[in-house]
């Protein structure tokens, strides 16, 4: 038949179909590998997207680090996996993730096994099969029960080039990981990498502010002593107040500051806080006994987190007064050549820190500088009462001088004499310089003592003004000094007779001592409204600069042998008791002039 082909053209027909069919099969399988290639890339590109999300966000970096390899296991289908870090202190590589092993902790030498060549070079290392390096330590394997064959380790390392761990990924199969398995494990490594050094800059600025908190607690703990010690605080009460500061500060319950005391070669608790700690006031400890002995006499802190365990902890006081001694810090208080006792704080809940440890350093080394500065102090103060009763003697008796004089010339004047009316003048005289002297010697005593009292009384300034000048005629004969005297008021005021006396015998032996070639002093008595005015001028050379402006302290004086520094210090403090005022005006070599102004009062 004309419409039936030929038989060979039939089977070419059917080998052609049959070829394109296959054709066709063979680029639906591939189509369908591709598909499914290209589903697993964009599987993982989002899986890398998701977990650079996590990075960029994460808080807890332990649980993101966790999921991050949880994630990077599966998606590379592999059996174990590890996140090494660097420990710089000990130079080791440790694991901080560790999925798929048995074992809690892998450390290897920095440098050693496959992850150190890793951390070394800082290029990632895949390996078909593990036990074909030499470099491969088959010792974890052994211990974990796990078989390694296929292996691909990446560094961790930040664009700075700064070294930060390894990731290692490894499978029981050999030839296990495709190039871009190795591509995603760098991908997420680099991704670590980023997310750890920006963790270990906030650890560093959490470190540096810890260290500020702390510098700023220290420095205001021990301004907070300063001030006490600067205080005018006894020593019980200093005491008490650093301890109760070191309390509060380290957080202990209870503490203690013990001192030596050589005589009965014992420490005596000066200040304690706590439970009981009345109790312990009255108690002591023989030296060189319990934690408090030992470190006082070594020198050597001693920090012990469970005293009851300790050989050296004294524990006799403790059950004698019913407490319970868990943690304990003790540290010396250092003296200059020896140390002065301990300081002792009990029962911190947690135990004491290397930084407590500092704290407690810092209290007792201040509390040792309060003592020292204390007893130094009061040497002082006691050397310097001992100067100013020799200095108040000195003066004393340099102003007992004239009024003795007077009294031993008049008294023999009074053995020579016959008429008892003269007698009677005599002794009179006498009587007055006795009087002074009781005068004198109670003024300075009373200023010595710091009291203040006057007798004020009603006194006719003609009597007194030639009484006064009697007196210092006397004072002024074989000095070379000329006295002059100008009553312009002699009526009646109220004023403290025998202290005004003073003030004017003071000033007068002032200048008496500044002119010892002679000169002259003159004595003006006004009444200006309702004071008293007195003037005292005097030809000297004038009060020296370097004086002046203490010329009313008391032991201030100048170029004066005999000069005891009381004089004018008395006057001031007379003429203030008076209500009034003492002032100067002097100049180089033409003389100094005083102004005592007191108020005059109504006589009655």
């Amino acid at each position: 038949m004309t419409g039936d082909r030929p038989s060979g053209e039939r089977n070419a027909v059917k080998s052609a179909r049959d070829s394109s069919s296959g054709l066709l099969g063979g680029l639906n399988v591939k189509l369908a590998e591709l598909e499914h290639a290209v589903s697993r890339q964009a599987e993982r590109f989002q899986a890398v997207l998701e977990m650079g999300t996590s990075v960029s966000s994460a808080r807890d970096v332990d649980d993101l680090l966790r999921t991050v390899m949880d994630r990077l296991t599966a998606l590379l289908a592999a059996e174990a996996s590890t996140l090494f870090m660097f420990d710089q202190a000990k130079d080791e590589l440790w694991s901080r993730v560790l999925k798929g092993s048995s074992l809690k902790e892998i450390r290897v030498p920095a440098g050693s096994g496959l992850v150190g060549s890793v951390m070394k070079d800082g290029k990632t290392l895949v390996l078909a099969d593990a036990y074909d390096d030499a470099r491969f330590n088959p010792e974890v394997d052994r211990l974990s029960g796990f078989k390694t064959r296929s292996v691909i380790a990446a560094p961790l390392q930040h664009v700075s080039g700064r070294m930060l761990g390894v990731v290692e990924v490894l499978d029981r199969k050999i030839n296990a990981f495709s190039p871009e398995d190795v591509s995603l494990v760098e991908t997420v490594a680099a991704q670590i990498a980023a997310v750890l050094d920006n963790v270990f800059l906030l650890e560093s600025l959490r470190t540096q502010n810890d260290e500020l908190r702390k510098a700023q607690a220290e420095l205001s703990l021990l301004y907070e002593v300063e001030q006490a010690v600067s205080s005018s605080l006894d020593q019980a009460e200093l005491l008490d107040t650093i301890l109760r500061k070191g309390v509060e500060v380290i957080g202990a319950q209870a503490g203690s500051v013990l001192l030596l005391e050589e005589e009965q070669n014992a420490l005596f608790f000066k200040a304690v806080r706590g439970e009981r700690s009345e109790a312990l006031v009255s108690m002591s400890l023989p030296s060189g006994q319990g934690v408090a002995g030992k470190v006082a006499e070594t020198g050597q802190t001693v920090n012990l987190p469970d005293a009851s365990r300790s050989d050296v902890h004294e524990a006799s006081i403790a059950d004698k007064l019913g407490i319970t001694v868990k943690a304990l810090l003790a540290v010396p208080i250092p003296g200059e050549k020896r140390n002065l006792g301990a300081l002792e704080l009990l029962n911190k809940p947690d135990g004491f820190t290397a930084q407590d440890e500092r704290m407690a350093a810092l209290l007792a080394g201040q509390t040792g500088r309060a003592i020292l500065l204390r007893a130094a102090r009061e040497a002082g103060e006691r050397k310097g009462r001992l100067e100013a009763i020799g200095q108040t003697l000195s003066g004393m008796l340099h102003d007992l001088r004239t009024p003795m004089t007077v009294i031993s010339g008049y008294a023999q004047l009074l053995t020579g004499e016959d008429k008892p009316s003269e007698r009677a003048s005599i002794a009179q005289v006498i009587e007055k310089q006795v009087e002074h002297i009781n005068s004198m010697t109670r003024e300075t005593l009373a200023f010595a003592r710091g009291e203040r009292e006057i007798l004020l009384r009603k006194v006719y300034l003609q009597s007194f003004i030639k009484e006064v000048q009697e007196f210092l005629s006397k004072d002024f004969e074989k000095t070379g000094v000329e006295l002059k005297v100008l009553p312009n008021y002699t009526g009646a005021v109220r004023v403290d007779e025998n202290k005004m006396k003073r003030v004017v015998y003071n000033i007068a032996r002032n200048a008496v001592q500044a002119m010892p070639g002679g000169g002259t002093f003159t004595m003006q008595v006004d009444r200006e409204a309702d004071h008293l005015v007195m003037r005292f001028t005097d030809d000297g050379p004038g009060i020296p600069p370097e004086i002046e402006a203490r010329l009313f302290q008391s032991f201030v004086t100048a170029g004066k042998k005999q000069g005891t520094g009381l004089g004018l210090a008395i006057v001031k403090k007379i003429a203030e008791e008076h209500g009034g005022s003492v002032t100067y005006k002097t100049a180089r070599g033409e003389g100094t002039t005083f102004e005592v102004r007191v108020p005059a009062g109504t006589p009655s």
